[in-house]
């Protein structure tokens, strides 16, 4: 039940924010906690501290009973994550633990500097990728869950390398294009040029407070525990106020096919 609680808790809290007229970052000014914090909260994701979200309820217009009754849904849901934490937490290398953290996942959040994320590749993409493709295939199948949420950011230069003869590339960017007009689906590029907040030395996918899935050169590794989650997903974070989107995004991604067609042909 404990994210069934935190998803009720974040819809209340996010009615209630829209209802008093207030933004993410008014709400987050009056509760004294970031910005962030307010998006994952009402997400239904889990923060550092149940403290968060009992401040974020009493800045809201909610009725005396309504803010006890959101308060202890908040403090079961924290205090049974904390007494049934698993005992594997930390890193598995278990086949198939990251397409369960995708699927079971509400929220996933993926940057990549030198591919294109998995669940945005065409199947050409994914068949050239080669030792990739088995991990690969079929995940973009997850995004037409529009009950999900999707946060992607890639760099320019993920655009701009490829698996193979990259054929299939003014497809592949095609696709992405496609994708970002998905209405559960944001997507950001990192142009060239841009200096980073961050420096992750790889890819990674945030999927809730769950875990973070890693694909390596050999193997699929799935970080757990709420310390590594909250590193990658503060990086995303991070790398996301960098990305340009929208209509940048796509004119980004416009002029990186038009000079892949020219290499090419």
């Amino acid at each position: 039940m404990t994210g069934a609680e935190l998803r009720a808790v974040g819809i209340a809290l996010r009615a209630s924010r829209k209802r008093e007229g207030l933004s993410g970052a008014e709400a987050a000014a009056r509760a004294g906690v970031s910005q962030p914090t307010v998006s994952r909260v009402e997400s239904g994701q889990r923060v550092a501290g149940v403290e968060a979200v009992e401040r974020m309820i009493a800045v809201l217009p909610f009725s005396q009973e309504e803010a006890n009754r959101l308060t202890l849904m908040a403090r079961d849901a924290y205090a049974f994550a904390s007494s049934e934490r698993r005992v594997d937490a930390g890193v598995s290398l278990i086949p198939g633990a990251g397409r369960r953290l995708l699927t079971s996942a509400a929220v996933v959040c993926g940057f990549q500097d030198a591919m294109v994320p998995a669940l945005l590749r065409v199947p050409e993409y994914v068949t050239a990728a080669a030792g990739d493709a088995g991990s690969a295939a079929g995940w973009g199948k997850v995004l037409v869950d529009e009950g999900k949420t999707f946060r992607f950011v890639v760099t320019e230069s993920a655009l701009r390398t490829w698996p193979g003869s990259g054929a299939f590339m003014p497809a592949q960017l095609a696709h992405l294009l496609d994708v970002a007009q998905r209405p559960n689906v944001s997507l950001g590029v990192i142009p060239w040029g841009s200096g980073l907040p961050v420096m992750p030395p790889h890819g990674f996918t945030v999927c809730d407070e769950a875990g973070v899935l890693v694909e390596t050169f050999t193997a699929e590794m799935t970080f757990t525990g709420l310390k590594h989650v909250t590193a990658y997903r503060n990086a995303f974070e991070a790398l996301e106020t960098v990305a340009v989107t929208g209509e940048d995004f796509s004119r980004v991604v416009e002029r990186a096919a038009d000079d892949i067609r020219q290499i090419i042909q």
